[in-house]
């Protein structure tokens, strides 16, 4: 394929394409065919993320103004929302295309239906990038033959609407001007009077940088107080146990974990959607930021200041990775409980969400700090 031609990246969970007998991995090829006959230009294909090729060419594209020539088509399933690898591609994706303007290159295929994107979309980040793209629904295609005329038009239809979004994203970089000339969210279009520039995007991460560290010291501390309860109920079923007083027992100290978690879990809810919000809200912006300073578009006392910023930046980050090992744990150790009796499901659910936001959160700060070590500060 051609180095600087147009490239899709499949992103899907290897068991979806297991559970319907490889045919994600086949409409792939099938809509590569069809672009390619329609264009006469090969269409990249890239679709396990687990090969080495893939994540040479992910990063190279990510890295680069060529994302204007890539395409991230996530096939959508309950599973899909579960797997940490699905949901790092999109959040990834999402905000390094949004920094160039290019936010039209994340197309959704809707596979089966996901009551999430309709229910409450907000309150998952990468739910909630899905939901505000305009998705190819595929619920009723995947149950058609392949050979069939209608699996075929659609295949078609979906090459034709690649193409025609690649038409019309063939432009320069849309990012953030010293003087706010230029919009950065690649959402709807913004007059150059409204468009944020370059030091109020600064000035608005500099003001929320203390309070993202103070985010993380609560998200620590209510991690390990969750730690210590779910600790005292696994000794509490122990001792139970060796009482011999059956699952009356185990009840018993189930309903009492579910009353003594109910105020931190809302807690960390509460910390978790405002951390990972805050940060999805920003990241477009500051990859912006740090791409212009990579590109030295930027000059004298703004470069100096700007570099001085983004090492802080780096400091949070690396401020945010003394957390993960309790916080891996806890999710581990937040399995087993919501299985004892139904009253407790639903905190752990919201445990679980929590986790997961600021797990995202983690996944948005990780791409900064690898673009910040690239400019070598």
């Amino acid at each position: 394929m051609a180095e600087n031609g147009p490239v899709g990246f499949w992103s899907y969970t290897h068991r979806d394409d297991e559970l319907v007998d490889g045919r994600i991995l086949r409409l792939a090829k099938a809509i590569g065919d069809a672009f390619e006959l329609i264009t006469g230009e090969e269409l990249g294909v890239f679709v396990d993320n687990k090969d080495i090729s893939w994540g040479d060419a992910w990063r190279a594209r990510i890295d680069s103004a060529l994302l204007s020539g890539t395409f991230l088509i996530p096939v959508v399933t309950p599973k899909f929302f579960l797997s940490q690898e699905c949901r790092r591609e999109v959040l990834t994706f999402a905000g390094n295309a949004a920094s160039l303007g290019v936010s039209d290159l994340l197309l959704p295929i809707l596979y089966v239906d996901v009551p999430a994107l309709a229910d409450n979309p907000a309150s998952d980040e990468v739910v909630a990038l899905v939901a505000s793209r305009q998705w190819v629904d595929w619920r009723d295609l995947r149950l058609e033959d392949e050979g069939s005329p209608a699996y075929r038009k659609a295949v078609v239809g979906l090459a034709e609407r690649l193409n025609s979004i690649l038409s019309a994203t063939q432009i320069e970089p849309i990012r953030p001007a010293v003087d706010g000339a230029s919009p950065v969210d690649g959402g709807e279009s913004e007059s150059l009077d409204d468009a944020p520039g370059f030091l109020e995007v600064m000035a608005k991460a500099e003001a929320a940088m203390p309070k993202w560290a103070q985010t993380m010291i609560s998200i620590s501390e209510v991690t390990t107080e969750v730690g210590i309860i779910t600790v005292w109920a696994a000794g509490k079923m122990k001792e139970s146990d060796e009482k011999g007083e059956g699952f009356a027992g185990r009840m018993a100290i189930a309903n009492q974990l579910k009353d003594r978690l109910e105020v931190p879990v809302e807690r960390y809810a509460e910390l978790g959607s405002q951390y990972s919000a805050e940060l999805v809200a920003i990241d477009p912006a500051i990859l912006a930021m740090i791409r212009q300073i990579a590109e030295e578009e930027l000059g004298g006392e703004v470069t100096d200041a700007s570099r001085e910023f983004l090492s802080g930046i780096k400091a949070l980050v690396e401020a945010s990775k003394v957390s993960l090992p309790s916080l891996q744990e806890l999710a581990e150790s937040s399995k087993a409980p919501a299985q004892l009796v139904s009253s407790l499901r639903p905190v752990m659910k919201k445990l679980q969400t929590a986790i997961q936001q600021v797990v995202d959160g983690r996944t948005i700060l990780d791409e900064w700090g690898r673009r910040i070590d690239e400019l070598g500060l």
